[in-house]
């Protein structure tokens, strides 16, 4: 089906600033639950050396994604991995992760990295966010200072992913309570009343919607190679998620060695 681009209710200003910090707990907290993401780390590791980055700087963070189980728990990290990670996003959350996972205070444009916010790029379930233009200007925008990108994502625009993705929502309903820290106003909007599954699995099924293909990822990365003097080596593709029935969908690019 053709990509729509709809609005989700927790990227808009109007929204209450707990009620968009309650999303992405949630969100960030089923993404650890079950290690979506662990079937790229190997590939993003390789990457991050490839690309001799010192830093990771990780945009449109949310609530940290799969940042923080990676940290506390090296799933098949190879010995010795110790890039550190700063959080950043356009409407940072509240609530900054501690110790080696700082947030970023000041809001970030993915579109226009400072250059200070040196290091390898990741974007996780963040950038079906942005309009076709946008993402052209977030992969050229990386490609113009020289650095490393990563984009990640768990959503297509396929019948079965809006369908498991929408369900999975209502899942806040029992996970809730363990999700920490623990926070009054997200048990308020999960169940006085329950807005907070009805906005998730809402956002979930926009979420499919503007997704982007692996043939549009590719296209986005072709158009961003003319905005530098170095060439970057580009992997995009879909990696399996075991036991699960929707894929990861994927682009990083790294500047070539000369």
């Amino acid at each position: 089906m053709g990509r729509l681009h709809l609005f989700e209710i927790h990227d808009q200003p109007w929204c209450p600033r707990s009620l968009r910090d309650a999303l992405t707990d949630f969100l960030q907290f089923t993404i650890n639950l079950g290690g979506t993401y662990d079937a790229v780390l190997p590939m993003l590791r390789d990457a991050i050396t490839r690309a001799g980055a010192t830093q990771v700087v990780d945009l449109c963070s949310g609530a940290g994604g799969p940042w923080r189980a990676w940290l506390r728990e090296p799933r098949g990290m190879a010995p010795g991995f110790a890039t550190p990670v700063v959080l950043t996003d356009k409407y940072p959350n509240r609530v900054a992760p501690s110790g080696l996972l700082p947030f970023h205070p000041v809001a970030v444009d993915a579109t226009a990295v400072p250059s200070d916010l040196e290091g390898f790029r990741t974007l996780f379930t963040s950038f079906h966010h942005f309009r076709p233009a946008e993402a052209r200007a977030i992969l050229a925008d990386a490609v113009r200072q020289g650095q490393g990108i990563g984009v990640f994502e768990i959503s297509r625009r396929a019948p079965i992913d809006i369908a498991l993705i929408a369900f999975t929502w209502f899942a806040v309903l029992m996970f809730v309570p363990f999700i920490r820290p623990f926070r009054w106003s997200r048990l308020a909007w999960t169940y006085l009343p329950p807005v907070l599954p009805l906005v998730g699995a809402f956002d979930g099924v926009v979420s499919c919607l503007r997704s982007y293909t692996v043939d549009e990822l590719g296209a986005f990365a072709a158009e961003a190679a003319s905005e530098g003097d170095v060439v970057y080596d580009w992997e995009i593709g879909e990696v399996p998620y075991p036991g699960f029935p929707i894929p990861v969908t994927y682009a990083i690019g790294v500047p070539r060695a000369t």
